[in-house]
């Protein structure tokens, strides 16, 4: 029946292998990397038997197991060791980045490529039918696989107590396990979708569809909902517990059935269709895409207007635990110290200053927090130029009359407002849903407007630092992500590393003050907005000056 589709599938698969060597790569390092930094980090901030054992108890319950997922073990201080306290508070979100690269990595070789023409020069050769899906499924396989053994053996390396090979190496299983299933689904979507934007969507809202599905089955303490979504399968292997096989084996049995719907359909259809046909455009353009900035912003419009949703629920959904912040965090220094109170503080706060002092300490932890994630849809928006370049449409703008610098501005002009409007709905959304919450609001709208709108410079100088990228460096793009992930994580875990000052200055965050536990200064803001400037002009000059398709 298939006779034939599959031939030269390992050639196509060294071809997509070595065109994606350099992003493979630094998905991987990335990966691996904050696994492995994290397992001694976590010794560190939680040393002792006693204090792994007060944190967990405190994460255990509806909240915060519905945000991160069960923690197993607790019942037995024989087996709760810190595996089990790092399994259960970072498999989840690992397993979200993992199944992002799959997400990206499918559609950049599937519908992606169909889009820009390159499968139908492939499938003009004597190649099979579905061998460009059969080679990117292999591919997958190939990166979860040296991700899975990198990850497991680089924690088992690390020798951090209760974090042996074994239950190591299920970790990397389960995470490698829980991409290939997100690759199968997006080969599906990739099927059904018309377009590459449209297989992005589906597969981006079919694993918060699955977050959410494992949110509810582990609030409510159902493991039969919980293991209807891939998340949740993953973390009842209780990973340096139990360390149970049985999620991995559901886990590939169901990516082998996924898989082999998406080649079915693959076989049955049009090259360059979907089983979901594209909706119709206008007869005619509106007035709006004259201008470049008309056209970023439709463009990019559905995807910051959702982003702007998502941030002011995010805002509401913390204000939402104002009101039994106190009680729920009670007497643990450990907790009190994650959000940042320092230990003198501790020592002087009293009962009738504690609710207080961990409401302001926890806003301003959930400030930083909601900033950095907010910085990804900005970062998204100024570097579209170089998308639009890569998919060839950008050079039938500026092969006209628009000059470059006009073009490229559009796109930069809303990553800026962009960053001021979402700083404005997440301070909104804490505010108004802690107002409809507690009886008096602790927080004062004028001193939480100004606390998130002193981050916009230092986003303004990551949104500097990619239009300097796009601009003076196009082929190293990806190095953006890459600074992303070290402000990222200098700003959560290098406190506990205790790393030396210079390279925390390197990070934007480092430099705006944190109101209200520290007075506000001009002075740092003006620095940040003039080299966010600064970067911004320097790209501005050399996107002028260079080739169109520099980089390519």
């Amino acid at each position: 029946m298939f006779h034939g589709y599959f031939d030269t599938s390992l050639k196509l698969t060294r071809s997509i292998l070595r065109r994606d060597r350099m992003t493979i790569l630094i998905w991987i390092v990335i990966l691996v990397a904050f696994s492995i930094v994290l397992a001694p980090g976590m010794d560190v901030m939680f040393p002792g038997e006693e204090a792994r054992l007060t944190v967990a108890q405190i994460y255990d319950n509806p909240l915060m197991v519905s945000m991160m997922g069960p923690i197993y073990g607790l019942g037995d201080a024989d087996i709760f060791g810190m595996g089990a306290m790092y399994s259960g508070f970072m498999l989840i979100w690992v397993i979200i980045a993992v199944a992002l690269m799959n997400i990206f990595f499918v559609v950049r070789h599937t519908r992606a490529d169909e889009e820009r023409g390159r499968a139908e020069v492939v499938r003009s050769l004597p190649v099979g039918r579905i061998a460009n899906l059969n080679a990117t499924m292999i591919s997958a396989v190939i990166i979860n696989a040296v991700l899975a053994v990198l990850t497991g053996a680089g924690i088992a390396v690390t020798g951090v107590e209760g974090m042996g090979w074994g239950g190591s190496m299920l970790y990397g299983v389960v995470i490698g396990m829980s991409g290939l299933i997100f690759a199968a689904i997006t080969a599906l979507f990739c099927q059904l979708s018309s377009s590459s934007g449209g297989a992005s969507a589906m597969s981006g809202l079919t694993l918060g569809i699955f977050y959410m599905i494992r949110a509810v089955g582990d609030a409510q303490g159902n493991d039969f909902i919980a293991c209807l979504s891939p998340l949740g399968l993953a973390t009842r292997s209780q990973i340096y517990v139990n360390n149970y096989i049985w999620p991995t084996l559901v886990l590939l049995l169901l990516t082998a059935v996924i898989s082999a719907a998406a080649y079915k359909l693959n076989t049955i259809r049009d090259l360059g269709q979907g089983f979901i046909a594209a909706k119709p455009g206008r007869a005619k353009a509106p007035r709006s895409l004259s201008s470049p900035f008309g056209l970023s912003w439709r463009l990019l419009r559905t995807a910051l207007i959702s982003w702007i949703i998502v941030m002011f629920a995010l805002g509401g959904s913390y204000g939402s635990v104002m009101g039994d912040l106190p009680n729920f965090i009670g007497d643990s220094p450990e907790y009190l110290m994650l959000i940042g109170i320092p230990e003198e503080v501790l020592n002087i706060m009293s009962d009738a200053d504690k609710a207080g002092i961990i409401v302001t300490y926890f806003g301003a932890f959930i400030t930083v927090m909601m900033t950095l994630v907010s910085i990804v849809p900005i970062l998204t928006a100024a570097m579209r130029p170089r998308t639009e370049e890569r998919e060839g449409r950008a050079e039938h703008i500026i092969a006209r009359v628009v000059p470059r610098w006009k073009y490229m501005c559009g796109y930069v002009a809303l990553a800026f407002i962009t960053s001021a409007v979402l700083q404005f709905a997440m301070a909104s959304g804490l505010y108004l849903s802690t107002d409809a919450i507690v009886e008096i609001n602790p927080f004062n709208f004028d001193e939480l407007m100004q606390a998130y709108f002193s981050f916009l410079p230092a986003m303004w100088v990551m949104i500097g630092v990619a239009v300097f990228i796009v601009g003076v460096f196009p082929k190293a793009i990806g190095a953006i992500w890459g600074f992303f992930g070290f402000v990222v994580f200098v700003s959560f875990i290098g406190s506990a590393l205790d790393l030396p000052e210079w390279l925390y200055s390197i990070s934007p965050m480092h430099h705006v003050p944190r109101i209200p536990l520290e007075e506000f200064t001009i002075v740092p803001l003006i620095i940040l907005t003039v080299i966010a400037l600064v970067l911004t002009s320097v790209g501005f000059i050399f996107y002028n000056k260079r080739d169109t398709l520099n980089g390519i």
